[in-house]
């Protein structure tokens, strides 16, 4: 059960009208590695979740997302309406700089906004690329999941850091600087988790075969460079060198088992 609270977890005080922020920050609503995205994948995963753990950790971040999600759309408006004398207003009326002539030459996305989100964040990224259910990450192992949340928690991070190079609001920098650094403890919380079930799932066997632990073939420059940097020697040998049937332990047997370990 979710409980909506009639305020942002944070403040939102834009300070200019700024329609091409508001653009850009449309990636972080509905891109790829946006807020919803974020909470709709966190949410799918955490209902096949079998460790009790893990799943109450999905769903509280899974929250938290959705208050992200409403100061990032929080933000995009009062982009989008900011008037220095009335900070928008009550009916939220676009700006006259995303009116008029203003909007002829603007973006084809900010003219959706204006004629089609009612100056409001839509479903779409900052190339106006529609929402789409193939950002979703869902495969019902518990380490690929973590792992992909790790990546998706610093993509996001890294995407907040792109925004604040590309604003001096000063009210919108502590939003995006706020919104940054829960990415990072997102991110912190799901490598914890990742650690704690690393031997689950699809990497329970990983390293346990000859063939699994055969290493890459690198160039010399590249052996150079690892020793340069303190490297130990590569385990076993790389896959340049032929691998020998006897080293490929296939097992045929009943319900397709998978390689048996060696030794």
């Amino acid at each position: 059960m979710f409980r909506h609270e009639s305020a942002l977890l944070f403040p939102v005080e834009v300070q200019s009208c700024d329609p091409t922020a508001a653009s850009m920050l449309q990636e972080q609503f509905a891109g790829a590695n946006s807020e919803l995205k974020a909470l709709v994948q966190y949410l799918v995963q955490s209902f096949g979740a079998k460790d009790p753990a893990t799943r109450a950790l999905l769903l509280n971040i899974a929250t938290e997302e959705a208050s992200h999600l409403e100061m990032v759309g929080t933000a995009i408006v009062q982009l989008m309406t900011y008037d220095a004398e009335r900070r928008g207003g009550p009916n939220l009326q676009p700006n006259w700089a995303v009116t008029g002539r203003a909007l002829q030459s603007a973006p084809s996305l900010l003219q959706k906004m204006v004629n089609l989100g009612g100056v409001g964040p839509m479903a779409v990224d900052s190339a106006g690329v529609p929402f789409s259910g193939n950002f979703i990450n869902a495969t019902g192992c518990i380490t690929s999941d973590l792992a992909s949340d790790l990546a998706a928690e610093l993509g996001a991070r890294r995407v907040y850091q792109q925004l604040l190079k590309n604003t001096q609001d000063p009210g919108l920098r502590r939003t995006l600087e706020f919104l940054a650094e829960r990415e990072s403890t997102h991110a912190v919380l799901f490598g914890e988790a990742l650690e704690r079930v690393k031997d689950q799932g699809v990497a329970e066997d990983i390293g346990r075969t000859l063939v699994s632990r055969r290493m890459p073939a690198v160039t010399d420059t590249a052996d150079l460079m690892l020793r340069t940097f303190g490297a130990e020697k590569l385990p076993e040998q790389p896959l340049q060198e032929p691998i020998q049937p006897h080293e490929v332990a296939v097992q045929l047997a009943e319900r397709y088992e998978a390689l048996a370990p060696i030794g």
